[in-house]
């Protein structure tokens, strides 16, 4: 019996004398406060990430390799992170970002991006309090992936700056006016008007959703996180990133096509099939297979 319990609970009882050991000072017990405000962001993190799966974004699979990779990172480092202490001006400053962020938790679960905030700041908390200011500079590709991995709706960020930075509707009317000369090439009199592709009186508007965006956003973030898994220089991983945007707004290049044929020619459920989940599912996958077997040649080269 001793020993069936012994095999049975190893990480539980190395958890448990972590715990204990956390127990025993002040900075453990606020550490342990700002994990456990942590808990109760993840189901409101996940449910955001699946609520974008089902609409046909590739962020689920990608962020879990984000948050992996990054404990990946962490544990390469725990044997140098194990001989840093912070200074007592760095623990007071990370203890107060933990305690007020924490407070303010239970007030801003309106929406996700609040919450999040919060866990990063509580996040940022513990690295300072722990390791001191200086984790961030010595530590910068970690700091990175645990940034990246806190909020599960990154195309809404990417969105707003985009749309700041750019003309109104650019890459929508650029894309719509490359789907109509596709369709041009195939024997189809389509033309394009702002950001609509007219083809037989009718047409189809090529909106946020479609202009290649969000696809070339997760190819990009799939490109970077390759380079990181395969130890690739800064040089190859940009690279990598470009190549992926070019090939990720090529690619949706038939896909408008596609979708403006499905919707002129073979009904609404066609279109919608092609336009939900499962089509958009299909086609990052076949954009992610072409770009892996693409990109793994430079890379075995390199």
């Amino acid at each position: 019996m001793r020993q069936l319990v012994s095999k049975k609970t190893p990480f539980l009882g190395k958890l448990a004398t972590w715990c204990k050991r956390m127990l025993s000072d002040a900075h453990g017990i606020i550490v342990l406060c700002g994990l456990s405000i942590g808990l109760c962001y993840f189901p409101v993190w996940f449910r955001g990430l699946w609520v974008s799966e089902g609409q046909g974004s590739a962020g689920l699979p990608l962020l879990c390799a984000v948050v992996y990779l990054g404990f990946i990172q962490l544990w390469r480092n725990r044997a140098e992170l194990v001989k840093v202490k912070a200074a007592p001006e760095d623990r007071l400053l990370g203890h107060l970002l933990i305690v007020s962020s924490g407070l303010l938790f239970p007030l801003l679960r309106f929406e996700i991006w609040p919450q999040a905030a919060i866990w990063l700041f509580i996040l940022i908390g513990i690295a300072i309090s722990t390791w001191g200011v200086s984790f961030f500079s010595k530590y910068p590709l970690l700091s990175a992936l645990i940034a990246l991995g806190v909020y599960p709706k990154i195309g809404v960020m990417s969105k707003l700056l985009w749309q700041a930075a750019t003309p109104p509707m650019l890459l929508e009317r650029f894309m719509a006016w490359l789907g109509a000369h596709g369709l041009q090439l195939i024997g189809q009199d389509a033309v394009s008007q702002q950001s609509y592709i007219l083809l037989a009186g009718s047409g189809v508007e090529v909106d946020w959703g479609c202009n290649g965006f969000n696809m070339a956003l997760s190819i990009a973030t799939a490109a970077w996180l390759m380079g990181i898994f395969f130890r690739q220089s800064w040089r190859v991983i940009l690279g990598m990133v470009l190549g992926a945007i070019a090939l990720s707004l090529i690619f949706n290049i038939p896909r408008i096509m596609l979708l403006t044929l499905a919707h002129v020619y073979w009904g609404q459920s066609a279109f919608k099939f092609f336009h939900g989940p499962i089509g958009g599912q299909l086609f990052s996958g076949v954009l992610l297979t072409v770009y892996y077997y693409a990109a793994m040649p430079f890379i075995n080269k390199s």
